[in-house]
């Protein structure tokens, strides 16, 4: 007979893996859950990319790009809000920073968030906010109301 395990975690990893055998959840019901899953910001309205200044270069002459500094504007269907968002490579070695703004200036929280962190920020009275070392990974920008509810938030992007 098996020992009891010394941790939570370890016992309910042992119960999961019975279970899994025993009792699979069928795929329908993941995919339920999985679908349930996207509903939990329906709240928040999506605002869209309508600028980026590194698929937006028409008329431009010259071949080489600036890939330290990219500008993103994002803005909702009724047009009352827009992010600009700035990428800046630090050639000092202090990492990626993004700069942005909302528009119409609001002091608001504002949320970067990645698969595995989430950083958040208050603007100041003008809309500005700052997040330093942005990872080279799918990020999205929130802004929070005051009870930390997305209400508008932006597409996944690579930055």
């Amino acid at each position: 007979m098996n020992q009891v395990p010394a941790d939570d975690e370890e016992l309910l990893a042992q119960l999961a893996s019975a279970l899994s055998q025993s009792d699979p959840v069928p795929e329908r019901v993941l995919d339920g859950a999985r679908a349930a899953f996207t509903w939990r910001t329906i709240d928040a309205e999506l605002a869209s990319l309508v600028f980026d200044s590194t698929q937006d270069l028409a008329g431009v002459r010259s071949a080489a790009i600036d890939t330290h500094e990219r500008q993103l504007t994002f803005r909702t269907a009724d047009g009352e809000h827009e992010i600009e968002v700035m990428l800046i490579d630090d050639d000092r070695g202090r990492g990626r920073r993004l700069v942005g703004q909302i528009i119409p200036p609001a002091e608001r929280p504002v949320r970067l968030a990645t698969q595995d962190v989430q950083s958040v920020v208050r603007t100041d009275s003008l809309g500005r906010f700052t997040f330093d070392d942005v990872p080279a990974a799918p990020v999205r920008l929130e802004v929070l109301d005051d009870d930390d509810e997305s209400e508008l938030a932006t597409e996944w992007m690579v930055l």
